[in-house]
């Protein structure tokens, strides 16, 4: 019986099937041994942030940390692994109240790439660290003003104007104990011998209770940068003037202006704003009205694309008569024009003493009959009795000497 099993050809190749796969694990064995090794920087990763968050919590220390596992597989399997990733996952939707956590590092947590079958052996010997320890701190966010400061310089003959910031405060979250120490964000712009406005979006910094710049820090700043505009406007020496209107015998000539507290005044603004203006106006002064020596409160007022960097806002400007002669008269030469219809006039005044101005030697040969008061009643109130009007001294015969100042006479309707 055993004779014919030898000598059947099947048995043969049971045989040889049978030698073939011892061959095979003795070979593949051989080929493939069992290997130790570390596999190094192994990334810690966190689920259930979002969960945390909600609670008011968050990951203060130990958030970014890496592991190594040392580990006994078949030298395959460490190909795989190399070409893969393994993290090592803590989930922290669990914790509920702030403060240290250490998880101990198991076969558990570990994720190892999608290529290793679960069946494959893969021995975890031991990690380092053992554990993974983390902080867990209340989260909070507040908003914060942000500040600018200039450290640089404008070139001479400009200016710099105020800073303006967009937007003006920014969101800061992380850390309770952290946020709460930052009063401030700040930006500074540096740049040196400025001839134009500066705009730039620039970075910011935090900056605690003490002035101090917080640094290494793992609060969070939304946005984290800003647009910072530093107008830059040329500077220019002004001089200020007035318009004076020859009258009461006096021209621009017999008058001698002072401006105080400053004839002039510095203003800034663009180069096309500042190029045409030569001087600034006061308004005009009727010589007129100045008799010897006359003063004047006068604003200064310039276009809204200027600004007054000297900060005079009025000066008193002074004005006086030089070189004429004056001399009283008395005139009793008065007409009354242009009264209501149906009412009659009557002066209740019967003379006026006038003031006249000029070279002497043209006042001295001026009579009173070359002096006549005019009352113009066309605006005056269209009733019965007295009342006061202003009036208009004419002086006929001369161009060189006038009459100063304002007159009025007392006049009745009947």
């Amino acid at each position: 019986m055993v004779k014919k099993i030898t000598d059947s050809k099947w048995f043969y190749i049971l045989v040889s099937i049978l030698m073939a796969f011892v061959l095979w694990i003795y070979v593949g064995k051989e080929a493939n041994p069992l290997t130790t090794g570390t596999l190094r920087n192994v990334q810690v990763v966190y689920t259930g942030l979002d969960v945390l968050e909600e609670r008011g919590l968050m990951i203060s220390e130990g958030a970014n940390q890496t592991v190594s596992l040392n580990i006994q597989a078949r030298r395959d399997v460490f190909a795989r692994l190399s070409q893969g990733d393994v993290t090592v996952t803590i989930d922290v939707s669990g914790i509920t109240e702030p403060g240290e956590q250490s998880i101990a590092i198991t076969t558990r947590i570990i994720s190892y790439p999608r290529s290793i079958a679960t069946t494959d052996a893969i021995d975890l010997r031991y990690t380092s660290p053992a554990t993974v320890d983390f902080t867990v701190s209340r989260w909070t966010e507040k908003d914060i003003p942000v500040q600018a400061v200039f450290e640089g310089s404008v070139a001479e003959g400009y200016q710099r104007g105020e800073f303006s910031i967009t937007p003006e405060t920014i969101t800061i979250s992380g850390q309770e104990e952290l946020v709460d120490q930052i009063q401030y964000a700040q930006v500074t712009v540096s740049q040196q011998e400025l001839t134009e406005t500066y705009s730039e979006q620039c970075s910011v910094s935090l900056i605690d209770q003490d002035g101090n710049p917080v640094v290494n820090s793992n609060v969070q700043a939304q946005p984290q940068t800003v647009l910072v505009t530093l107008p830059v406007e040329v500077l220019k020496e002004v001089p200020l003037t007035v318009n004076l209107i020859d009258g009461g015998g006096a021209t621009a000539v017999d008058a001698k202006v002072t401006i105080e507290p400053a004839d002039s005044i510095m203003v800034s603004g663009s180069q096309s704003d500042l190029e045409g203006l030569k001087e600034i106006s006061l308004g005009d002064i009727d010589l007129s009205d100045v008799y010897s020596t006359n003063t004047f409160t006068k604003e200064i007022a310039l276009s809204p694309e200027l600004t007054n960097v000297s900060g005079i806002t009025e000066v008193t400007v002074t004005v006086s008569i030089q070189g004429l002669t004056t001399r009283t008269m008395k005139v009793s030469n008065i007409e009354l024009i242009n009264a209501p219809e149906g009412y009659t006039p009557e002066a209740i005044t019967k003379s006026c003493s006038v003031l006249i101005r000029g070279p002497e030697e043209e006042v001295n040969k001026i009579t009173e009959s070359q002096l006549r008061i005019v009352a113009d009643l066309s605006t005056t109130d269209p009733s019965t009795g007295s009342r006061t009007v202003p009036v208009k001294v004419y002086l006929d015969g001369s161009s060189n000497v006038g009459v100063v100042g304002d007159y009025s006479i007392s006049v009745s309707l009947s």
